[in-house]
């Protein structure tokens, strides 16, 4: 679908130059900045919680020869360097191992052209003496915060490893296990403040084969994390091989992740893109939304949770599911994830090939879905008779029906598949597991048959036991559908009427969680102390809870 032409603001980041005058500031090569203390080891990273798991050994990137540190925050508290290259020529581009980004506040960052390089020798950008943080001044009139692009085989990561010359000792993530006390503890940490509805907490293009871990993004104003690659004379490079893991993504406008485009072709083909061990939470409108996913693409073990807390009053309808992925061509697989929360369908699924794409074959296994007001799955677009479509061993529940509270005209769709018209492919729905009394898809009144292109074996309508999480940090006991962001209006609803909030109702407001003291109509959470009781942030410790059915599984973070 397509998006506002606020959306288009960060595509145009990379190369040209948005505020602030170039301060070319203090820089040096040579030996790795002190990454921290390096007698951690293998012990945890500070919590102390029994059980625990061993820490990731340290030396993933080796350790750095050549190392080159960039200026810091100017005057204005930017780093504007859109060429570093041109920028720095006397730093050899081909062979540096470091690239350090100086630890400190900035309100905005810059980083583009950078080089191509090797998959055996990528360039690793990290953060030095301590945490890099950026956020905008109140009341900035800035076009972007955070914006890096350009070349290939480079890896962009807040990871603490002091081996390899890369983090910091106190700003070690979740290393170790640490999810609970993650929260402002990245190595790198994007929050845009809500500064503007067409801001990205980090904007990525003109790149591809890249690597982007242990970030922490918030409070965008749009999409947490940005990917996209434009073209010229009819063509569109490939955004091929690149790697999205350990991200801490969350309290976003609209999306958590939005890779790809949703323009007319051509697009950018996503070959070999990995999206993994990700938590992706409380997002205005999709959570994880993927386009033009190509052979090799992979998506596990990601926690993509309450997303659609916006539904009431997003920007446009339809911008409600839980997730949203559109596919070309190739194998593609979804494995192992949890798709927590939603408004509409809580997958949004497309098919679509371009001129010369592969045949598809598509498998979704092992995921846990629940708890939306509409589908469970929605599958459209096109697809041929020789592409492949499978679903295996997913479970779904809490599909219970409740989108009319805002679309009136709307009615159960009955079913936890709906599928398109123009979906020719096989469909095999195998082993998987719902609860309701939904029929699993139209045209079949149980668990195994065929019904047009679909056959459907073993898979079996019951109990489905839920995903709980070690520690999510919101009120014992909440429901997923009771939290959702606060508007004073239902601007998508017929009228736009007035929100009336219940006694114990949860809300986002900027960020920070309320609860509802009393019942209450447009009070403002923060400027209604007598109306809204202000919660603890969550701590979203979203790894799946051991000794559970879906650990034993490995769905979801593990523990």
């Amino acid at each position: 679908m397509h998006r506002r032409a606020a959306v288009l603001v960060l595509l145009a980041l990379v190369a040209t130059a948005c505020s602030g005058d170039p301060d070319d500031g203090p820089s040096d090569s040579g030996t790795a900045p002190d990454a921290g203390s390096s007698d951690a080891g293998l012990t945890d990273a500070g919590t102390g919680d029994a059980g625990t798991p061993e820490c990731e050994p340290f030396g993933r990137f080796g350790p750095p020869g050549n190392t080159f540190t960039l200026p810091g925050p100017n005057a204005n508290g930017e780093l504007y360097v859109p060429d570093v290259q041109a920028r720095f020529p006397d730093v050899d581009w081909s062979t540096l191992d470091r690239l350090y980004v100086a630890a400190g506040h900035y309100t905005l960052i810059n980083l583009g052209n950078l080089p191509q390089r090797s998959a055996s020798r990528p360039l690793v950008i990290t953060n030095s003496g301590g945490q890099v943080l950026m956020r905008p001044r109140a009341g900035s009139t800035q076009g972007y915060l955070w914006s890096v692009g350009g070349g290939s085989h480079w890896v962009l990561t807040g990871r603490y490893d002091p081996e390899s010359g890369t983090g910091h000792a106190d700003f070690p993530g979740h290393r170790c296990g640490a999810y609970a006390s993650s929260r402002e503890r990245y190595g790198f940490l994007s929050d845009d403040a809500f500064l503007s509805e067409g801001h990205m907490g980090l904007g990525i293009g003109g790149a591809h084969s890249f690597e982007v871990e242990f970030v922490e993004i918030t409070r965008a104003g749009f999409a947490g994390l940005r990917i996209n690659r434009s073209g010229s004379g009819g063509t569109v490079p490939p955004l091929n091989d690149i790697r999205l893991h350990d991200l801490y993504i969350h309290d976003t406008a609209s999306e958590g992740i939005y890779f790809g485009s949703t323009q007319g072709a051509p697009t950018p083909l996503g070959s070999g893109l990995k999206v993994y061990n990700n938590r992706l939470v409380r997002t205005g409108t999709e959570a994880l939304q993927l386009q033009n996913l190509g052979d090799g693409a992979e998506v596990h073990h990601n926690v993509i949770a309450h997303g659609a807390l916006d539904w009431r009053a997003a920007f446009q309808q339809y911008q409600d599911h839980n997730a949203q992925a559109q596919v070309r061509g190739g194998h593609i697989r979804f494995h192992h994830n949890v798709f927590l929360g939603g408004a509409a369908a809580l997958l949004n699924f497309f098919a679509g090939a371009e001129s010369g794409d592969a045949l598809l074959n598509v498998e979704f296994t092992d995921n846990y879905f629940a708890d939306t007001l509409s589908l469970g799955l929605y599958v459209g677009g096109t697809a041929t008779a020789s592409d492949r479509l499978t679903w295996e061993r997913n479970a779904f529940r809490g599909l219970d029906f409740g989108y009319a509270e805002v679309y009136p005209t709307a009615t159960d769709p009955g079913v936890i598949f709906g599928l398109g018209s123009s979906i020719r492919a096989p469909v095999t729905l195998k082993d998987n597991r719902w609860e309701g009394g939904r029929r699993l898809v139209h045209g079949l009144n149980g668990g195994a048959g065929t019904s047009g292109v679909v056959t459907a074996t073993g898979n079996v309508n019951g109990a489905v036991a839920p995903l709980t999480f070690v520690d999510t940090g919101l009120p014992a006991g909440t429901p997923t559908r009771a939290l959702e962001l606060w508007t004073d209006r239902a601007t998508r609803a017929p009228g736009s009427p007035l929100v009336t909030y219940a006694p114990g109702r949860l809300v986002m407001h900027d960020g920070q969680l309320y609860r509802a003291r009393v019942s209450n109509t447009n009070r403002v959470p923060p400027e209604s102390p007598s109306d809204w009781e202000r919660l603890p942030p969550p701590v979203d410790d979203l790894r799946t809870a051991p000794g559970t059915e879906w650990a034993e599984r490995g769905v979801g973070l593990l523990p």
